[in-house]
C-alpha cells in the first residue's frame, strides 16, 4: 500500500529539462547553498538561454560560492547577454569570466553567505510575494518520514527555503545524512519538485587534499600559531593549504582534547580529527560534537564515510556556526584563517582588494573577530608576508578599492611567516612597529618610512618612545612596569632600523611582579595570548579560581595579572 509521503515523493519527481520548460523570462534563481550545489537544474536552464521567441532571457542567478564550475554558461552565453551573475564568493570559472568577457557582479558577502540580504531582501511569508523565483539545492534522498537531508550544503538552507517561490531539490545519492545539529533537513510538503542527479555524469570536482604539501612560508606561520596554542582548544581553520600546515603542526606539538567549531568542514580538521587529538570533552557549548555547516566534497568517497550518520558531528546552520553571540561564549576559540592584507592601522581585507575580488570574506569577519571576544578566545589573521606577486601584503593603508573586512578595533593576532603579533590594546605608532617587524625583511624599510612620514604614526622626536628605538636600533627594548614585562631584543648597527633578530618581541611576554624603575620610557607590547579568565593556564595546569575576571571581562588586579599564566 502506498503511504502519503511515498505519493507525494512520486507526485513531486520531474526531469531537469522540465524544470526548465517551467522557468520565464525574467527569473530570478538562487543556484544553491555552499556545498549545495545546483548542477542539473542550472545547466537545462542555460541551454535555454538565446534571442528566439521559445529561448530564455533575462536570467539572473544568484551564486553563494558556487564550487561545481558551470561552463555551460561561458559557452552558451560568454558575454552575459541573455543572463547575468551574481556571485558572493569567486571560484576560478566565474574568475576567468570576470577577467576574460568583464561580466559577473561581485555581491559583498555581509554577514554571511548573502545570508543578510537574502533575508531582508527576499524573504516572505506569503510564497508568492518572496523575491527569489526558483531556488535549486542539491540533497540526499528523501528518508520514510518525508524529509531531505541538506548534507554538505547545510548552511544557508533555512533561510533560502523562505525566500524562494519554487523549490526544487537535486537528489543526489552521493550525498551522506549528516545529523544535526539544527535546520538540517526540509519536509517534502516545503518543497516543489525534486530531480534525480546522475552523480557520474556530475561529479563534483575532486581534489587530492592528501597529497597537497604546505609551502615553507606555511610551515613557518603554522609554527608561530602554535606557540599560542594549547591543550583543550576549540578550533576553527579556513580554506587554502594553511589548514593542512596547521594540522600538521598540531599533531607535532602533541595536542589533547581539542575540539572543532567551524564553519568550512575541510581535510585539515577531518585529519584532526582522525588523529584522535579531538574529543571535544571540554567544550562549554555543544560538548563532544564536532560542529560544522558546509563542506566541498573534493574526495567523495572519503567525505561520505567522515560524515554519513557521524553522530560525532553536528551540522548546523550558518544563523548558528557563525553567529557572534555563539562564537563569544565558546571558551578557548581559536580561528586561524587567511587574509589578503593588512594596513599598518590594522585594518584587514580578506575579499575585494585594489578593485579586484579576490574571492569574498567568507565567515572571516565572524571567526577572527568574535572568537577573540570570548574567554580565552583568539583570532588570527594569517598571510605571507608577500602576494605570489611579490608584492607586501602588509601595507601603509589599504589601497582604494579593497573592502575592510576586519576594521582595525576587532583586530586580534596577525601572524606571518616572520611572526605573530598581538594588535589588542596597542597605540598606532605601535600598531605599526608590530606589523613592521614581522613584514618581509626587504619590505621594512619602506614600511618605517612610511611611518614615519604619515602623520596618523608621527611621534614627537623627544618621544621616550622613539628615543629609546633610536638608541637600540628596532623595536624598544624590554619596558616593564607593574606586573607586565615585555622583552625583546633587537639586533642594532643597521642602518635602516630594521629588526633583524627578536626574541619574544610580540611574540612571547613574561608576566612578572617586578617593578622597573628611573627609565621614562614606557613602549608595552601586549602577551600574545593573554588569556582572561578560564581554569587552565598556558600550560594546561590548573589556576586558582580568583584568577578569573568579573562577568564584565573588565576588571583586574595585580593579583589576577599574577595568576594569568
Amino acid at each position: 500500500m502506498t503511504t502519503p509521503i511515498q505519493q507525494k515523493i512520486r507526485d513531486k519527481k520531474r526531469t531537469a529539462q522540465q524544470i526548465a520548460d517551467m522557468v520565464k523570462s525574467g527569473d530570478w534563481i538562487n543556484n544553491g547553498s555552499v556545498g549545495g550545489d545546483s548542477t542539473v537544474c542550472t545547466e537545462a536552464v542555460a541551454r535555454r538561454l538565446g534571442p528566439g521567441a521559445a529561448d530564455l532571457r533575462d536570467i539572473e542567478f544568484w551564486m553563494y560560492a558556487q564550487f561545481y564550475p558551470h561552463h555551460e554558461l561561458q559557452e552558451i552565453d560568454p558575454h552575459q547577454q541573455y543572463h547575468c551573475v551574481h556571485e558572493y564568493f569567486f571560484f576560478p570559472w566565474n574568475h576567468k569570466a570576470r577577467d576574460t568577457n568583464n561580466v559577473t557582479d561581485w555581491a559583498h558577502w555581509g554577514w554571511s553567505y548573502g545570508m543578510w540580504a537574502h533575508h531582508y531582501r527576499f524573504i516572505n511569508a506569503e510564497r508568492q510575494k518572496r523575491g527569489i523565483d526558483w531556488w535549486f539545492n542539491a540533497a540526499t534522498a528523501v528518508d520514510n518520514h518525508g524529509f531531505f537531508n541538506m548534507s554538505y550544503g547545510t548552511n544557508n538552507c533555512n533561510i533560502f527555503k523562505q525566500t524562494a517561490k519554487k523549490i526544487v531539490f537535486e537528489v543526489r545519492s552521493d550525498y551522506p545524512w549528516a545529523e544535526g545539529g539544527r535546520f538540517n533537513t526540509i519536509h517534502i510538503d516545503d518543497i516543489d519538485y525534486w530531480v534525480e542527479v546522475d552523480c557520474e555524469k556530475y561529479r563534483w570536482p575532486q581534489i587530492n587534499e592528501r597529497a597537497i604539501k604546505p609551502k615553507p612560508e606555511e610551515e613557518a606561520i603554522a609554527k608561530h600559531v602554535m606557540s599560542i596554542m594549547r591543550d583543550r582548544d576549540i578550533v576553527q581553520l579556513g580554506i587554502g593549504s594553511l589548514p593542512s600546515a596547521c594540522v600538521a603542526a598540531m599533531e607535532n606539538a602533541g595536542f589533547k582534547d581539542l575540539g572543532i567549531h567551524t564553519e568550512m568542514l575541510n581535510f585539515g580538521l577531518i585529519k584532526l580529527i582522525e588523529s584522535g587529538q579531538v574529543t571535544n570533552a571540554y567544550k562549554s557549548v555543544d560538548r563532544h560534537k564536532s560542529v560544522w555547516t558546509f563542506a566541498f566534497p573534493v574526495d567523495v568517497q572519503w567525505y561520505y564515510d567522515t560524515v554519513h550518520r557521524n553522530q560525532r558531528l553536528a551540522v548546523y546552520d550558518i544563523g548558528y556556526t557563525n553567529n557572534f553571540q555563539v562564537l563569544s561564549r565558546i571558551d578557548d576559540m581559536i580561528a586561524i584563517d587567511n587574509c589578503v592584507a593588512v594596513d599598518l592601522l590594522g585594518q584587514q581585507c580578506a575579499g575585494f582588494y585594489e578593485k579586484r575580488p579576490i574571492s569574498s570574506t567568507g565567515g572571516y569577519f565572524q571567526f577572527v573577530s568574535f572568537c577573540a571576544m570570548s574567554k580565552g578566545g583568539r583570532g588570527v589573521a594569517s598571510m605571507t608576508s608577500r602576494s605570489k606577486h611579490g608584492t607586501s601584503r602588509i601595507v601603509p593603508f589599504l589601497p582604494e578599492g579593497s573592502t575592510v573586512d576586519v576594521p582595525a578595533q576587532l583586530a586580534n593576532y596577525v601572524c606571518t611567516e616572520y611572526g605573530i603579533v598581538n594588535l589588542r590594546g596597542l597605540s598606532g605608532y605601535e600598531r605599526a612597529t608590530a606589523l613592521i617587524s614581522i613584514a618581509h625583511p626587504d619590505d621594512r624599510e619602506w614600511l618605517e618610512k612610511k611611518r614615519e612620514s604619515t602623520d596618523c604614526w608621527r611621534l614627537n622626536s623627544l618621544s621616550p618612545c622613539v628615543a629609546e628605538k633610536t638608541a637600540t636600533g628596532g623595536i624598544p627594548a624590554t619596558r616593564t612596569e607593574g606586573p607586565i614585562s615585555c622583552r625583546s631584543t633587537v639586533k642594532s648597527g643597521d642602518a635602516t632600523g630594521t629588526p633583524i633578530s627578536r626574541e619574544n618581541s610580540c611574540i612571547e611576554s613574561v608576566w612578572s611582579g617586578k617593578q622597573r624603575t628611573g627609565s621614562a620610557s614606557r613602549f608595552r607590547f601586549p602577551a600574545p595570548f593573554s588569556r582572561i579568565g578560564g581554569s587552565r593556564s598556558f600550560s594546561g595546569k590548573a589556576r586558582p579560581a580568583s584568577a578569573n575576571l568579573n562577568s564584565a571581562h573588565l576588571k583586574i588586579d595585580i593579583e589576577t595579572k599574577l595568576n594569568l599564566i
